[in-house]
């Protein structure tokens, strides 16, 4: 019986028995969500959990307030294991409620109160961004946008108004941020990009307060300053070894980027004719425009030059980037990721391995070697150096080191003190005098000493000194 033959006897018993697991999950179901099920049955999942939910909990279908709904979606983000599968039953769910609302089974509009992308921004949201588009990236703009929908979506849950926005307001909307658990830095753009949305209403004069009574500086949470992580010497180390032997194009790619301090997008998007000479001879990896809309040149040496011909010749064709999957896409950061937990494996280090780790890693030994901080800063491609003090610190080694000479230098310094009662039993007499003759000369040059005195004191004292070293010098030798 031929292959064909076999598919087409097979296809209907297939179909017989996804129909027959189709009935059992919706089994128990009202007739309302055997109907949406009807028109979309990639949610059978999702909507058979719901109702399981709503009749375990004795909640009527009528009376659910969307704080309830949260509740449910905890429960979905427990059943699925991966974020991606969190994310496609957030949706699925979404859209469910979205349709029960039409129905009019759902007495709150799902789409007013959880930050959704299908939330229609009012007109003067969309004015403000295309004020933005001629000068701002556009991924720029596109996370503003996400901020002013998340901020009209919880002014139309509080029933107010942008006229009738005050302070009292905003400072409940900065609380619900905090309440989120959004970091910091997520905090911080979101104030900052609705302050500046609210700056614009008011000049259009659509704000009866001024938006910086609305929204002070103080608002701005304080970010947290984490220490650098780089590697330790020996698991560094360990981890360059695997990356040269290993076969892998990621991991490769990886070591490429320990020598090179690229960042992962950097790394992703770099092009298959990435090396270039200067005048000179001497090789340099163009880095493309990455985070900060910036090209540099990063200098090579022989083992990282061998190292992207290595990775060029795994390339049947000339392609547009250097690393990139069999169907010509650019790679994911889940592959590098993957790929670096998989070599690091066995290595003796408490903390996970991120690959932005490799790049702190580069910096902080290349200041340990003795390099400027400037020129690290031109290496990871920095506008500011500002950036470079809060990306890269000394190493604990360094810092130790310098920490120990500082010390000696300091009890040298105080040693006379410290041990004078030492000094003045162990140093010969004329010695002392010596000593007292020098510093009596550099005293004299103070106006407030009797400069005769002075003279005539020292001379004494020199006298002394001769006598005592004449006297010393005829002493009998002990038998």
């Amino acid at each position: 019986m031929s292959t064909a033959a076999q598919s087409v006897r097979s296809t209907p018993v297939i179909d017989a028995a996804d129909e027959i697991v189709r009935k059992n999950l919706r089994k128990d179901l009202p007739p309302f969500a055997i109907e949406y099920l009807e028109i979309n049955s990639r949610a059978t999942r999702v909507v058979r959990n719901f109702h399981v939910w709503l009749k375990g909990t004795y909640r009527p279908i009528l009376g659910l307030s969307s704080k309830e709904i949260e509740l449910f979606f905890h429960r979905l983000e427990a059943i699925a294991q991966t974020q991606s599968a969190r994310r496609l039953f957030r949706h699925r769910a979404l859209e469910y409620f979205d349709w029960l609302h039409e129905k009019g089974l759902l007495r709150f509009d799902p789409k007013c109160a959880w930050p959704r992308s299908n939330f229609p921004l009012p007109p003067e949201a969309k004015r403000f961004l295309e004020t933005l588009r001629p000068t701002r990236k556009p991924s720029t703009v596109y996370g503003c946008q996400t901020n002013l929908r998340q901020f009209h979506i919880w002014l139309n849950h509080q029933r107010v108004s942008l006229a009738e926005l005050d302070r009292r307001h905003t400072s409940t909307w900065l609380d619900w941020l905090h309440a989120r658990g959004l970091h910091p830095a997520t905090r911080i753009h979101a104030i900052q990009n609705v302050r500046s949305y609210l700056r614009w209403l008011e000049e259009q004069e659509a704000l009866c307060n001024s938006a910086d009574f609305l929204i002070r500086r103080s608002d701005l949470p304080r970010l947290p300053l984490y220490l650098p992580r780089p590697l330790p010497p020996e698991v560094d180390k360990k981890l360059q070894l695997r990356f040269r032997k290993s076969r892998c194009s990621y991991q490769l790619g990886l070591l490429l980027m320990r020598r090179t301090g690229l960042r992962i997008g950097e790394l992703i998007s770099l092009p298959y004719a990435c090396v270039h000479m200067d005048p000179k001879g001497n090789p340099f990896l163009k880095v493309p425009l990455g985070k900060l809309d910036k090209e540099r040149l990063v200098p090579l040496d022989d083992k990282t030059v061998k190292l992207v011909h290595k990775l060029q010749r795994r390339i049947r064709r000339k392609r547009a980037l250097l690393l990139q999957t069999t169907t010509g896409r650019r790679t994911s950061y889940i592959k590098y990721a993957e790929a670096l937990a998989k070599a690091s494996r066995g290595l003796p280090l408490a903390d996970q391995i991120t690959t932005h780790r490799l790049r702190h890693t580069y910096a902080t030994s290349l200041l340990a070697g003795g390099m400027s901080l400037v020129g690290v800063m031109r290496l990871l491609g920095h506008r500011d150096l500002r950036m470079t003090l809060r990306y890269v610190a000394i190493t604990d080694e360094t810092v130790l080191a310098e920490y120990t000479a500082a010390l000696k230098r300091t009890e040298q310094r105080y040693e006379l003190p410290l041990s004078a009662s030492a000094a003045l039993i162990t140093a010969a007499p004329p010695q002392l005098l010596a000593d007292a003759v020098r510093q009596l000369q550099k005293d004299a040059q103070d106006a407030s000493l009797d400069q005769a005195a002075t003279r005539n004191l020292i001379r004494r004292l020199q006298r002394l000194r001769i006598q005592i070293a004449k006297l010393l010098r005829t002493r009998k030798p002990e038998s």
